[in-house]
This record gives structure tokens, sequence and C-alpha cells, in this order.
């Protein structure tokens, strides 16, 4: 009997890897302890003394002692947590805190119902962690590419606030709107694009199946063959045998673009493309003065310090314009300067929002001026993002009409001269 019940008590001890501190020093130790579950995991390393910052559960292959890192693990979790994960995370948190629900509860309920597996064990990672005395907020700033520095400095502030609800609902909003606005822009460059690729294909599919079609009628001509009829003739071979030569040469064009636009001079170039493109510039100008305002108004409502409020506007805007406009910024205010005479020196801001901060900066009611600076942003981009579509549609139609109109006329070209030419006979 009793060798019989051993294996089920092996089976039901589990590894789990934990990290913590010494009690003397402070010294940070990690390593596997084994357990039946998570509760008397804890009990063990308290009896030796330790300071538990996270128990999770490990691999149960692993030997006892053995010196293992869980962060690769959650990085991976972390990296399965799209965007709009994190803006359906803080809605639904939002929405629960605000009716009384513990954070723990509400995170453990958000587990629940994730529909994606590496999501639900990730935020049920958030909640041991909280539940053993973490902050929220630091636990969130241990994954800054899933979350957002405006979402853990407000959560920084709301729990010196006590408003971590209120914050949580800001946040939301915010994160909603950035989300539809990114996607507004996606949506305003999808179409040329979609457009381009058509052209290409159908420019090609002309070129490699129907022109050689019209081999014997032009051959039949010879000399007598117009030049453009020529010229799309030897257009044509090229496509179909020359390829060991374009497709290397595209490929090294392709790759030496991808590097230069990692370059400082390259992201120069195209961010002051961004700006300054006359169909594409106003669209761009109006996105950034939406990132940066109702970032500002955000931060500064929940009473985060505005060294802390540019430094997260510099990561939000995302261009080398207004990183020089941020750092010079910054550098002004640590020496308590006013904010509203740089944003004056800098063209792509826009002259009526530098009043506005102007006169937000001087009433102390600058967060509340930004809110409605943003809000008006909001409209000026959608109208922005509808004319650069509705300007770029005609665009690339006529732009496909002249060319796939110019290779019929080539083709068409020798067949007008062969009737001309009987008829004059």
């Amino acid at each position: 009997m009793p060798a019989a019940a051993e294996p089920r008590v092996a089976e039901s001890v589990r590894k789990w890897t934990y990290r913590a501190r010494r009690a003397e020093g402070g010294e940070m130790v990690r390593g596997i302890v084994e357990a039946s579950d998570h509760g008397s995991a804890v009990r063990e390393l308290r009896r030796q003394g330790l300071a538990i910052l996270s128990v999770e559960l490990g691999d149960r292959t692993a030997s006892v002692g053995q010196e293992t890192d869980p962060q690769r693990r959650r990085a991976r979790l972390a990296a399965s947590m799209g965007k709009d994960d994190v803006v359906a995370f803080t809605q639904q948190l939002a929405v629960m805190l605000r009716t009384g629900v513990p954070l723990a509860e509400a995170l453990e309920t958000f587990a629940d119902q994730a529909s994606k597996k590496d999501v639900a064990e990730f935020v049920r990672l958030i909640r041991a962690d909280v539940c053993e005395g973490e902050d929220f907020s630091a636990v969130l700033a241990r994954h800054p590419r899933t979350f957002p520095k405006v979402l853990t400095s407000l959560m920084r502030a709301a729990e010196a606030s006590g408003k971590l609800d209120e914050m949580l609902a800001r946040v939301a909003k915010d994160l909603a709107k950035g989300r539809k606005t990114a996607k507004q822009i996606r949506g305003a460059m999808m179409y040329p694009a979609i457009m381009l690729a058509v052209a290409v294909l159908a420019v090609t599919v002309i070129m490699v199946f129907v022109l050689p079609k019209f081999g014997p009628l032009f051959k039949a001509q010879g000399d007598r063959l117009p030049a453009p009829t020529k010229a799309l003739v030897w257009l044509s071979g090229f496509i179909k045998t020359g390829w060991a030569i374009y497709v290397p040469a595209m490929l090294a064009i392709a790759g030496g673009l991808w590097w230069w636009m990692r370059t400082e001079a390259g992201r120069i170039a195209v961010d002051t493309i961004k700006i300054r493109t006359p169909v594409l510039g106003h669209m761009f100008r109006c996105l950034y003065l939406v990132r940066f305002s109702s970032t500002m108004a955000s931060l500064m409502a929940a009473g985060v310090p505005l060294v802390d409020v540019v430094r997260i506007c510099r990561d939000v805007t995302g261009n080398v314009h207004y990183t020089k406009l941020w750092t010079t910024l910054e550098e002004r205010i640590e020496k308590g300067q006013e904010i509203a005479p740089t944003f004056r020196e800098f063209d792509f801001v826009p002259r009526n929002v530098v009043a506005m901060i102007a006169s937000g900066e001087k009433s102390g009611r600058l967060s509340e001026v930004l809110e409605h600076a943003a809000a008006a942003a909001e409209d000026d981009l959608d109208i922005a993002v509808k004319g650069t579509t509705s300007l770029v549609e005609p665009i690339m139609i006529v732009g496909m009409g002249a060319i796939v109109g110019g290779i019929a006329a080539a083709m068409l070209l020798p067949i007008f001269n062969m009737s001309r030419a009987m008829r004059g006979g």
C-alpha cells in the first residue's frame, strides 16, 4: 500500500520559481522551491527568512537549487498582449474598480475572460506580484514594450492620490483614442498602397503575358515599329529574362533604403517628409498634436511633474523634430522658464495652440486647455484623413490610367500603322 501511494504524492509536488531578497543585506536571490501549491511555496520561503517578490509555477523537469531566470517566460507572455488587449485591460479594470471590486479580484476576472491563453497567464502573473505587495505601477513598468510610459506614470500618480479607478478610466479613454487615430492613419495610407500594388500587378501581367501575344505582328513590321512599341518590347523581354539583374538590384536598393532610414540622416529626412509634404504634412502634424496634447493633459491633471510629462511626450510623438522641441523645453523648464515661448519657436506647432498654451499657463488651467486643444485636433485629424484620402484617390486613378493607357497605346500603334498603310496601298 505505501508503495502504491508514493507516486501520487510525487505527482502533487510542483516546482515553483521565485524571486526574493535575503533578510540580511537585501541581496536578490532566485531559485526553485518544491511545494504542492502556491501557498505552501510562500510559507516555505518565508520560513527560510526570505522577503518574497514573486513565486511562479516553474518547469517540472527543473531541479531544486538550479538557478533559473523567469524573465524570458514573462517577456514571451508580455509580447502576446497587443495594444488592443491593453486597451481592453484598462477599460475593464476601470469599470470593475469603480463598482468596488478589489484590484486583485479584477485582475483575476480579466484573466478568466481573456480570449488568449498567454494574455490570461500574463495577467495572473501581474496579479501574483500585486498580491505579494508590489505596486501595480511598478509591475506594469517592468514591461515598457507592452504598457506605455503614460500608463505607468498615471498609475503611479493614481496610487499616490488613491484614485486608481478614475485614472484607469482616463488612460483607457486616451489609449482607445490613440488606437482609433492609428487605425485612421493606417487606413488612409493603405488605400494608395493597395492601388500601387494593383497597378504594378496589372502592368506586370500585361508585359509578361499579353504583350508577347503580339510578337509576330511586331516582328513583321521590323524597323518600321514605332519607338514607344520598341521600348515596350525591350522592357517586356527584360522583365522575362533579366530577373537575375533586376531582382538583386531591387533587393539591394530596398536593403540600402532600410539601412539609410535607420541612420540619423535617414530619420531626419523621413520625419521631415512626414510634416512638410503638402498632402501628408497636415495629417501628420494633426496626429502629433493629438498625441502630445492629450498625453500632456492627462499627465498634468494627474499631478505628474512637468519635466516628467515632457520626457514622456518625447516618446509619444516619435519624430526627430518634435524630439528637438521636447529637449529644448525640458532644458528651459529646469531653468524655471515658461513653456509657451518654446512652442512658439517651432513652426509645426499651430499658432492657435501656442496661444491656448500661453493662456492656460497664465491662468493655471493648462491641463484643461490642452484637453480642449486635443479635442479640436482630433476633429482636424478626421478632416485631414478624409481630405488626404479624397486627394490621393483621383491622383492614383489618373496615374494608373496614364500607365495602362500608355502601354495600350504603344501596343496599338503598329496596328494603326498597318491599317493606314493598307488604306494607302
